[in-house]
């Protein structure tokens, strides 16, 4: 009787639990997204960027456009048919305008004149866009060491001060006081030029400003990027995707994105992200030219100086969340390669790569390697990590011995006429912020010029997890309902997957198994974690055993 109930009452528990795993979560659609502005949102470009992060933290990739030509004013938008046609367009869910970086400013601008025409471009576009949101793209102080101090302005602090200012005014009373639409109040600021602020003042070393001392470089854009993904999306920043960062940079510029907006939740839709590729499943990789990609599967990477792609497929075509980006640039693509191999590679992965060295000599090709390096990986996993490229002939003799070094070891893999060997890392961890770089170089022990890589493969190892009944990796639902539906049998006829604890008998110490590892592992995509039915089970049990009579 005790075993009856309680079994009744485990399945209670696995239905309620699957419940809640199975409900339907909605698929949200593309945002529209038009930036207005000049080459503080066309270098990067911003809108791809954050089109990049969305996309990194789970979104439908967003449309975005731009209109953004160097050095302009929203007054030079205001009358330009390409900026009004974009408008006009309609359909738009956010439109960013971003003025000229000393505009709003009372000592180098005409804050009213701004003010002025930022209410115009709302105006245009609450017109054919009624729903739409209106973002105002706070841009920053110029370096302190740039010229306009202290001859305009005293320093980057009241520079900004009076940026923040104008910026704010025009969000806040301006555009809702002077605006002609139905619609006054869906304006507010995109508080980038703050963030900056926030992180100079903390005495960081991360350069955000361009050699100019003016524009933003690599660093400074992307949390440019990470601010206005925020704001969008409503989302921390906080995870998501390097780009043209350091992991460890970004991580540092995203602290101080959510720090400034205020966010607070963390990745996509509902709160998630996609995460690493599941046990057993592989990430294939194909680099070289655009002209000869690969089908399928794949994931090509075509740009050998800063290319990158966010949201890799693995070869099951599952979307993951881990990311690549070519972090040293290579010397170009070569097309030379070999498109038959034994390998069982596509001939479009085998026929193009990327190459690193010199055109002089092998002293000078030591000098110039390539690097790529995967983010989003899991920091708890193991992976294998295989790596080819193949260039027709030896080089004139000099031959193309590469030298790949993943993880402190390295191998040397003689490319020239390549079509059976590769190089295999096994099981590498990643760093502890998932990330995993792979450099390339010319080796040392030959004399080529030129060092190659074609293809990647990296492949998730299958672990074993106390309580993972089904081998996947992962313990949840899956394994409890494997314990519940063999429940009081002994094996055989029970699973003998069921028995975790190998006494021959799927019982509480099964269960137990199951429970004390809940949720340990890589939850499957199609699957969120979920808390440990504990409260439930306990319920259960006290049920059964108030039920139970003396005999």
């Amino acid at each position: 009787m005790f075993r009856t109930r309680l079994t009744r009452c485990l399945v209670t528990v696995g239905l309620f639990v699957s419940m809640a795993l199975s409900a339907p979560v909605r698929a949200d659609d593309p945002l529209n997204l038009l930036f207005i502005g000049n080459s503080f949102t066309h270098q990067g470009p911003i809108p791809d960027m954050v089109g990049d992060l969305a996309t990194d933290a789970g979104w439908t990739t967003p449309n975005t456009q731009f209109v953004a030509p160097g050095g302009v004013t929203l007054g030079f938008h205001s009358t330009n048919p390409d900026t009004l046609n974009a408008i006009d367009t309609g359909g738009w869910d956010y439109v960013v305008l971003q003025d000229f970086s000393t505009r709003p400013t009372d000592n180098a601008g005409n804050p009213f004149a701004f003010k002025t025409d930022a209410t115009f471009l709302y105006d245009r576009v609450k017109t054919t866009s009624p729903d739409a949101q209106v973002l105002l793209y706070e841009t920053w102080a110029r370096h302190p060491d740039h010229s306009i101090y202290p001859a305009t302005f005293t320093d980057r602090v009241q520079m900004q001060a009076q940026l923040r200012t104008h910026y704010n005014d025009a969000a806040e009373n301006f555009i809702p006081a002077n605006s002609t639409s139905l619609v006054t109040t869906d304006v507010t600021v995109a508080p980038v030029g703050d963030a900056w602020e926030d992180y100079l003042d903390s005495g960081g070393t991360i350069r955000l400003h361009g050699t100019d001392d003016y524009h933003a470089g690599n660093n400074g854009r992307y949390l440019n990027a990470a601010v206005l993904y925020s704001m969008i999306y409503d989302r921390s920043a906080v995870g998501l995707t390097s780009l043209v960062a350091t992991p460890a940079d970004a991580a540092v510029l995203q602290s101080f994105a959510d720090a400034t907006t205020g966010k607070t939740t963390p990745g996509g839709p509902g709160g998630t992200s996609p995460g690493p590729p599941a046990p057993g499943a592989s990430l294939l990789i194909d680099f070289g030219s655009s002209a000869s990609t690969t089908a399928g599967n794949w994931n090509n990477i075509t740009e050998a100086v800063s290319g990158s792609a966010v949201n890799l497929v693995d070869d099951g075509g599952t979307v993951t969340g881990v990311d690549i980006g070519v972090t040293d640039g290579f010397g170009g693509v070569n097309v030379a390669g070999i498109p038959g191999n034994t390998l069982g590679y596509p001939g479009n992965a085998s026929t193009d790569s990327f190459f690193a060295g010199s055109f002089t000599d092998h002293t000078q090709g030591l000098l110039n390697p390539g690097q790529v390096t995967f983010t989003g990986l899991d920091p708890n996993g193991e992976y294998d990590v295989t790596l080819f490229a193949a260039r027709s002939g030896d080089d004139g003799g000099l031959g193309r011995l590469t030298r790949y070094t993943v993880d402190g070891a390295w191998q040397d893999l003689e490319v020239s006429d390549n079509i059976a060997n590769e190089i295999v890392f096994q099981n590498i961890t990643p760093e502890l912020d998932g990330s995993l770089v792979i450099d390339v170089a010319v080796s040392p022990d030959g004399t080529g010029r030129f060092a190659y890589l074609g293809l990647a493969q990296i492949t998730a190892l299958v672990t074993a997890i106390q309580g993972d009944l089904d081998g996947d990796g992962f313990v949840g639902i899956t394994d409890l309902n494997l314990v519940l539906a063999n429940w009081n049998q002994a094996i055989p006829p029970g699973d003998p997957l069921a028995d975790a604890s190998g006494d021959g008998f799927v019982g509480i110490d099964d269960l137990n198994a199951v429970l004390a590892n809940w949720n340990a592992g890589t939850p499957p995509t199609t699957h969120a974690t979920i808390p440990e039915p504990a409260s439930l089970l306990l319920w259960c049990v006290v049920s059964v055993m108030v039920g139970v009579r003396p005999l």
